[in-house]
């Protein structure tokens, strides 16, 4: 068999071909910088996949404001969503040896809140964006592909990024049909 390209391995694999080797593969740039990983494995030995989306969001009624923001001696960023039904805010700390931000206060705490979401969400445009994904698979070429990704549902969402799970839970017995209204 013929030695194929890192791409062509990668599709081989995925789409069930024969192939010239199993591919390596990491998300580009996960473990380190993609060069200096080649540098010390060769360019052959490791494929790429790189998150792309193939879509884009807008909401041209709202607008989130982020602001930095400190407690004590850890710094954070408040963010505000403001939409036509009102304003919500969300505080994140960063831990300072990861960098990495938790969630002090989520932008729902009360059932109240899910209607300036719902305003939010109701307000969101989608538009196709397949220049991106070309984009991408341009320059990765030979070296792996794009990983198209699809963004949350809406109900993913709310667990994930706009509510506290044990808020959630408390809010889908109490008001169900106010959360509902969100998904």
């Amino acid at each position: 068999m013929p030695t194929m390209t890192m791409r062509q391995r990668m599709l081989a694999l995925v789409q069930g071909r024969q192939h010239d080797r199993v591919p390596f593969v990491q998300y580009s740039g996960i473990a380190a910088p993609n060069e200096e990983v080649w540098a010390e494995i060769g360019r052959d030995n490791m494929g790429l996949l790189q998150w792309t989306g193939i879509h884009s969001e807008a909401h041209p009624n709202c607008r989130m404001v982020a602001e930095d923001i400190a407690k004590g001696e850890r710094r954070g960023t408040r963010t505000r969503l403001l939409t036509p039904a009102g304003e919500l805010t969300e505080e994140r700390f960063y831990t300072p040896t990861l960098g990495s931000a938790a969630i002090h206060k989520h932008f729902v705490v009360e059932p109240e809140d899910y209607r300036v979401l719902t305003a939010f969400m109701r307000d969101t445009v989608i538009a196709p964006n397949h220049e991106q994904v070309l984009a991408v698979r341009e320059q990765l070429g030979d070296d792996g592909l794009p990983l198209v990704s699809v963004g949350r549902t809406p109900y993913q969402q709310l667990w994930v990024q706009w509510v506290s799970l044990e808020d959630l839970s408390c809010h889908l017995v109490d008001c169900p049909e106010v959360v509902h209204e969100c998904t």
